[in-house]
Formats: C-alpha cells, structure tokens, sequence
C-alpha cells in the first residue's frame, strides 16, 4: 500500500466515525496504521473509535502509541487522561492509575496529568502533595 492510499483508507476511516459507524472506521483506521505505523494522530483516532466502542484498554494503548510518537500531541494526552477518569468513576482505580503513570511517563511535565493523578492519589488515601507542587510549579496561574 502506497502511503497516498493509506491516507485514503485513514480519511474514509475517519468519515466512517463521524457517521457513526465505528466497526467500519475501526477496520479502516487500522489498515492505515498497519501500512504507516508512524502517523501519531491516527493512533489517536484510532483510540477514539476503540473508546466510542467501549474497549477502554485498546483507546489506552492507541492513546499511549500516540503520544510515544508525538509526546506533545494533546489530542492523545487528552484521551488517556479521559480514559483514565472514566476508569476512577467505574472504581478501577488499578487500571486508571496505570494510564496517568504512563501519561507521566511520556510526558513528565503535564500538569494536567500531574493534577489528575493527585486527586486518584487522593482518593486511594496517600498525599497527593508532590504531584501538586510540581503542577503548580509548571502552571502557576492555574495549580498554585
């Protein structure tokens, strides 16, 4: 496959979700990652469809490719810690504990992941203290 045929495949994928029709979009998108693997905002899409679609692990690792190639792509960032609150509301505070380390760990100067995370620290009943020194250290205006 050509990489303008996998632009196609992913702009039809990406037409499918708008529509609604997620099984179309999700077969489509992922075609177009498998033969251009390296396009980080497809990897975001794709985790979109997967979440609109209730497989929360499969957004999460789409999330996490994303940002494994583009670390500053907020649209991925935005899904993880999207997904990682939705996983607290539903109590799996294991699971969405993963997704803010992993967050922290491709990106370690998110301050919104850093808040995030203070308040799971919180609710499981450790001090949240550190991750929201160092919030208020990247973002003054809006942690302090």
């Amino acid at each position: 496959m050509t990489p303008d045929q996998a632009e196609s495949i992913y702009r039809q994928g990406l037409i499918a979700a708008q529509a609604g029709r997620w099984t179309e979009a999700r077969e489509a998108i992922a075609q177009a990652i498998t033969a251009r693997p390296g396009v980080p905002v497809w990897w975001a899409t794709y985790g979109l469809v997967l979440e609109s679609q209730g497989d929360l692990p499969g957004a999460v690792q789409a999330f996490a490719g994303a940002l494994n190639l583009d670390g500053d792509l907020a649209m991925a960032m935005d899904g993880l810690l999207a997904a990682a609150e939705t996983l607290t509301d539903a109590g799996r505070t294991d699971l969405a504990e993963g997704c803010y380390c992993r967050a922290l760990a491709l990106t370690p100067d998110t301050p919104a992941a850093l808040a995030k995370a203070s308040v799971l620290l919180r609710a499981q009943g450790l001090d949240p203290s550190k991750l929201l020194r160092r919030a208020a250290v990247l973002r003054p205006d809006r942690y302090a």
